[in-house]
């Protein structure tokens, strides 16, 4: 079956829009989520249990999710993880007016870790199969970049809602963009989500493993040395590097760094931005040079984009910190969903998204 010559077909813009409205409504209010647990009252190591609680919900969801988005197709996926999603809005709003409020964010980031476990891999495959293997790397980058808008405005637009406003209006303008998305997404799953499941059943000639049988194969591939190997140890050392240090980084650049929030929201777009006009020609690069170069390159720029963080004292270091942190991203994001689209059958892509989701998630569940 011949695909579209250009990259962005009517069906992947819309998409892209959804994922765009329901992302931007998390990167205006999830950068500073630590920073509004510590105003609740609560102390730093609570907030810290609190993150490695909360990571034990995606690992428990995102396999099982991926295997779902294989079963069902990637838009009938997203759209119930959506509506999994939106239910989740309404715990963040509600907690802070309970008498436990932590408790209530536990619930609302385990419903929501459902939402992710399905709408996390169903993206990356969908990329996958609506691209050619020649130029998939090139794809990643353009989808990621235009994707990354969210992480361009939506930090340092939270942050001015918060000083302006408040945490609970942005709550509440996160919530209904969130919402918005959720609508979007059922009618394009009622629309022509039978058509993708067609296209898939046509592709696979009609063999879907069940769960048991699919995690055997995906723990095949693991085992086998070959590159699906390399890919989940790279991803689960990212994993435990990034629960180290990223959930509690906004509470770090405030409390020991001495920054605000409208900064740390001015930091974290600036790193977006980066890896958003980086991200087109890096991933070019991987479809002619290969996947390796960029992955090595992102590897180094991202080990030493955190020693900048770690030895920096001031706005300026911290700002090349994000800037070549982006640059790391943009280098390794389009190559490594390229080559694990290459590396597993379509009929596992789901699944195989889900595990890299969770790669190593045992050793990195303490990390927080």
């Amino acid at each position: 079956m011949e695909r579209p010559s250009r990259i962005l077909t009517p069906l992947m813009s819309l998409f892209l829009f959804a994922m765009i409205l329901a992302n931007l409504g998390g990167t205006l209010f999830f950068p500073f989520f630590s920073i509004y647990l510590s105003k609740l009252g609560l102390a730093v190591d609570t907030i810290g249990v609190f993150f490695t609680i909360s990571a034990l919900f995606p690992l428990v969801f995102q396999i099982l999710g991926g295997w779902v988005s294989d079963r069902i197709g990637r838009l009938a996926s997203i759209a119930i993880g959506s509506v999994s999603g939106a239910l989740s809005w309404i715990g963040i709003i509600l907690a802070p007016s309970m008498a436990n409020p932590m408790a209530w964010f536990l619930v609302s980031n385990a419903v929501g870790s459902i939402s992710s476990a399905l709408v996390s891999p169903s993206f990356d495959a969908f990329i996958a199969e609506q691209s050619d293997e020649n130029n998939r790397g090139k794809v990643f980058g353009v989808v990621q970049s235009i994707f990354l808008v969210v992480g361009i405005l939506g930090p340092p637009l939270g942050g001015f809602i918060i000083e302006r406003y408040g945490y609970a209006a942005l709550a509440w303008v996160s919530a209904l963009l969130y919402w918005s998305a959720t609508l979007i997404r059922i009618a394009m799953a009622r629309k022509v989500g039978h058509r993708e499941r067609a296209r898939v059943h046509e592709a696979t000639g009609g063999a879907r493993q069940g769960l048991m049988a699919s995690l055997k194969s995906i723990a095949l591939l693991i085992l086998a040395g070959g590159v699906f190997t390399w890919i989940f140890l790279i991803d689960g050392a990212f994993d435990i590097a990034s629960k180290l240090s990223g959930d509690l980084l906004p509470l770090f650049l405030k409390s020991a760094g001495s920054q605000s929030e409208p900064s740390i929201g001015i930091l974290q777009g600036l790193g977006a931005l980066v890896m958003a006009v980086c991200m087109v020609p890096l991933g070019a690069i991987a479809d002619k040079r290969g996947e390796r170069l960029p992955i090595i390159g992102g590897c180094i720029l991202w080990a030493f984009s955190i020693l900048l963080l770690w030895l920096g004292h001031s706005f300026a270091v911290y700002v090349a910190s994000f800037v070549i942190s982006g640059l790391a991203g943009a280098a390794l994001q389009p190559a490594m969903q390229s080559l694990t689209s290459k590396a597993v059958p379509q009929e596992l892509r789901g699944l195989a998204y889900g595990f890299l989701g969770t790669s190593l998630g045992a050793f990195s569940f303490f990390a927080p």
